[in-house]
């Protein structure tokens, strides 16, 4: 799997695509009283980490497109935002990749789940 991104500052871009051509894209370009991110576990988490790890490396995994999570249960100031959890395995192996975001009801931030062209999961954060 690879990932792109592009500094928040520029746009806050982050795609994912693994060797399978499965996507899946996240805008985190923040405005005001917002905190748009997303980070890399082995479970799915409970609470939101004290900082983001973004270099982790990824070689291998593929997403398992049929496990999609509304991660309501995350403990942390998301306030009225929400978090959604993607699965990536590499054999035995599993990693969760996490979306979310922190606001106040009025910022949203969209993101996207494709194969190929064809869009499997989308939504709002």
């Amino acid at each position: 799997m690879k990932v792109f991104q592009s500094d928040k500052e520029y746009g806050g871009k982050n795609n994912f695509v693994d060797r399978n051509n499965v996507f899946v894209g996240y805008d985190t370009e923040q405005d005001c009283c917002e905190d748009a991110d997303w980070f890399i576990s082995d479970k799915v988490e409970k609470e939101l980490p004290e900082t983001n790890q973004h270099d982790i490396d990824l070689s291998g995994y593929v997403f398992d497109t049929t496990y999609f999570k509304e991660n309501s249960e995350i403990q942390g100031d998301l306030d009225e935002g929400e978090c959604v959890v993607f699965k990536l395995i590499k054999g035995n192996s599993e990693l969760f990749l996490h979306l979310y975001n922190c606001h106040n009801g009025y910022y949203s931030h969209g993101f996207e789940m494709k194969i190929g062209d064809e869009i499997i999961k989308e939504g709002y954060l």
